[in-house]
């Protein structure tokens, strides 16, 4: 079991600390704990986002020690850390920058031990452009109530969704936007996943609670930039290698599932061996 004490991880060492992450590895990992728990694991020591500060679940480390956490999962090939979708990547980093203590600490454990999944609900039918966004949510007593029609990612395996609204009556361009984070389980939310993969997600008096705005109500473009900040940064991705990845969050449904099940019905990412071994 994982009981690590993620302010002794010998970061600054790099054959020390490579050698703790495979003796941490070989304590806690195993084929017969579900998803959810080798997830768990890793939050619990701080290997899912190492280059977060140490009191939002990282080590405050640099990304070299990422890889060499990486390195040392995909050298047994895991089950990869919840790495996949954008909750790491680009919900995580916004909340941190413009959320409030409360969102940090309501918001930020869950994308980091897997068990919630997030799409992002910027673009709209006439295209991506902040200053064209159509949808709109009204204050509605201690709630939002949203109308909007979002192009998105996998929002049919999202539980969250961050999105980008006009909240300013009679604003346009890039004024009077709001940054909100929507539950897609309701029944005001309806998503319809299309051939080419994408979705189309359908608010029609969408409920958002008065608090879950991400930044201040208006300052939707400052969170949005951030956004695509991040975005822009991570459009190309990386193959982590010898790692099985699977999709976070409930909707999913691999929490539940073992991790030995799961490498048995999913192919790992190419190890850098496998890959030498198929050139000519």
């Amino acid at each position: 079991m994982s009981s690590f004490d993620r302010d002794s991880w010998p970061i600054t060492d790099r054959d020390a600390f490579q050698a703790a992450v495979r003796k941490w590895i070989t304590a806690n990992w195993s084929v017969s704990v579900t998803v959810s728990e080798w997830w768990q694991r890793l939050a619990d020591a701080g290997l899912t986002v190492p280059t977060w500060a140490t009191p939002l679940g990282g080590l405050g480390a640099t990304t070299t020690v990422q890889g060499i956490i990486e390195q040392e999962l995909g050298r047994i090939g895991t089950i990869a850390p919840p790495l996949a979708g954008i909750g790491v990547h680009l919900v995580g980093p916004t909340i941190r920058h413009h959320g409030s203590q409360a969102q940090r600490d309501r918001y930020l454990p869950p994308i980091v031990d897997g068990t919630t999944n997030w799409c992002l609900l910027f673009d709209e039918l006439d295209g991506d452009d902040p200053a064209l966004i159509s949808a709109t949510a009204t204050r509605a007593g201690v709630a939002w109530s949203v109308d909007a029609v979002k192009l998105s990612d996998d929002a049919d395996l999202a539980d969250l969704g961050l999105l980008l609204v006009r909240t300013e009556p009679g604003s346009n361009g890039r004024d009077g936007l709001s940054c909100l984070a929507l539950p897609l389980d309701q029944p005001a939310v309806s998503v319809q996943r299309l051939s080419n993969g994408a979705s189309v997600v359908v608010c029609r008096g969408a409920s958002v609670a008065a608090d879950d705005v991400i930044g201040e109500p208006g300052a939707g473009m400052a969170v949005a930039q951030t956004v695509l900040a991040h975005r822009q940064a991570s459009l190309a991705g990386r193959i982590r290698r010898g790692l099985v990845e699977v999709p976070a969050g409930g909707k999913a449904g691999n929490l539940e599932r073992s991790t030995g099940d799961v490498l048995t019905r999913t192919r790992p990412n190419p190890s850098p061996e496998q890959e030498r071994r198929k050139r000519p």
